[in-house]
């Protein structure tokens, strides 16, 4: 099986990486050498410098024979005209493009099968929007993921030593979890990825991974023994791209006050004319005296949307400094995520992130449903079908003996919801979410029986 990946950037690149190690045949094509030689240290796969719309660097590629192309540069243009040329030399049975401008990206007569015949567009101005309105929802985590249409949340934070749960086995954790519909799902640990058993503890820093009901999730992070539990109610953001501009109204939906600053008059202008009740204001943060001026400090959360990493996570760190009890900084550079968290960031929202659980949540054969990147790439919760010929439900889970790095975190079975202990039997037909480390995924096609495959 032969995939092609146009575009060596963050998402190309990570994609590139992820699906090397499940031993595809993976050829990347960039016009820069030097992001290919860094794809050539890295990653076991094939480079071709060159232009991923050109005829000739696609036939080097062999595209007649790919089952698979992914179009991911950071250009529109680029990405929809690769896809167009791809499908003129061959019959490539899936074609994704990476789009991020609205207008591209909702024109469904262009992008269908009469036009340019992609498979998925990959828009992730609109999660990013999505990602950012639900972590607020939820005070204090760093993330918050929503799988089985919204009836399972996933949601992380950090364990200092003053956190009930510091310290503990999770064994012991289990029985005095303040609800059964919780299971911790995933430790993070420096840059490593624990899927736990029952001996493991959690350990002061650890990036801790929380999976249950809605309900059991707002439960706990609503505790007033265990987080801060203020709603959000007063937001100021720095930055007014279309994505700021969609995140301001969004909060705004939810009756949350809202400052938006950008240094541009007429991009304040325009802002201005497209929100309701938010204040808008011509400015750079880059001075503190605005910030204070502003009230920063009495902001329930501060964020940083503009495209300039480095510039969100300092002025997210300067606005923790000055007194915000939240911060939420955009990055869209992996590395830049555990960075930001270790300094002192409160959330990281990563558009590449959700580009890249997007394609692999779209290319998995088989009947998986949804695909979640843990921070620094090391483990993954996919959802998947369990089917008759699957061992999942051949026994109680205690008796399956699963291999260490593969969690059975919950079953939605119908409308209801199972955190599931050791006797829990999991039917033909039910949603599994489960917990992999990167290690672990060619085990898992084992244990449910669904080839982690392509197209």
């Amino acid at each position: 099986m032969l995939i092609v990946v146009i575009g060596a950037g963050e998402v190309g690149f990570n994609v590139a990486a992820r699906l090397a190690r499940e031993f595809k045949d993976i050829v990347v094509i960039d016009k820069d050498q030097e992001k290919l030689e860094r794809v050539s240290e890295l990653i076991d796969v094939r480079t071709i410098c060159g232009s991923g719309s050109s005829i000739s660097v696609l036939r080097s590629a062999e595209i007649e024979r790919a089952d698979i192309l992914i179009a991911a540069t950071d250009s529109d243009e680029v990405n929809m005209v690769s896809c167009l040329v791809a499908g003129l030399q061959s019959r490539v049975p899936k074609k994704i493009a990476r789009i991020r401008d609205p207008e591209y990206a909702n024109n469904s007569r262009l992008m269908g099968p009469e036009r340019l015949g992609i498979d998925l567009v990959v828009n992730t101005n609109r999660e990013v929007v999505e990602n950012i309105v639900r972590v607020l929802e939820v005070p204090w985590a760093k993330d918050v993921v929503d799988l089985a249409d919204g009836r399972i949340r996933l949601a992380s934070f950090v364990a200092d030593g003053s956190h009930l749960m510091t310290g503990r086995r999770l064994e012991d954790l289990r029985r005095s979890l303040p609800d059964p519909h919780l299971v911790v799902a995933a430790l993070i640990r420096g840059e490593r990825a624990i899927i736990p058993r029952g001996e493991d503890k959690i350990e002061p820093n650890d990036l801790v991974y929380l999976l249950g009901t809605r309900e059991a999730i707002g439960r706990v992070f609503h505790h007033p023994n265990t987080l801060e539990s203020r709603p959000t109610r007063r937001a100021m953001i720095f930055g007014g791209s279309s994505m700021a501009l969609e995140v301001a109204k969004g909060l705004e939906a939810k009756d949350v006050q809202v400052s938006i600053v950008d240094p541009s008059e007429e991009r304040c202008e325009f802002l201005a004319s497209q929100l309701d009740g938010a204040t808008v204001l011509k400015g750079d943060f880059t001075s503190t005296d605005l910030m204070r001026e502003e009230g920063v400090d009495r902001a329930d959360v501060f964020m940083a949307l503009t495209g300039e990493d480095e510039k969100n996570i300092i002025l997210c760190l300067l606005a923790k400094r000055m007194g915000c009890r939240r911060v939420l900084a955009l990055a869209n550079r992996l590395q830049y995520v555990s960075l930001a968290y270790q300094s002192g960031v409160d959330v990281v929202v990563s558009p590449s992130v959700i580009a890249i659980n997007k394609i692999l949540q779209f290319v998995r054969r088989g009947r998986v449903a949804n695909v979640v990147t843990l921070p620094e790439g090391q483990a993954e919760i996919i959802e998947v079908e369990a089917l008759e010929t699957s061992d999942l439900v051949s026994s109680p889970i205690k008796d399956l003996r699963l291999p260490r790095g593969i969690l059975v975190g919950a079953v939605t079975r119908g409308q209801e919801v199972i955190i599931p202990t050791g006797d829990t039997r999991i039917d033909p037909g039910d949603k599994v979410a489960i917990v992999v480390s990167s290690d672990s995924l060619k085990l898992l096609e084992r244990v449910v029986s669904v080839k982690l495959d392509y197209w």
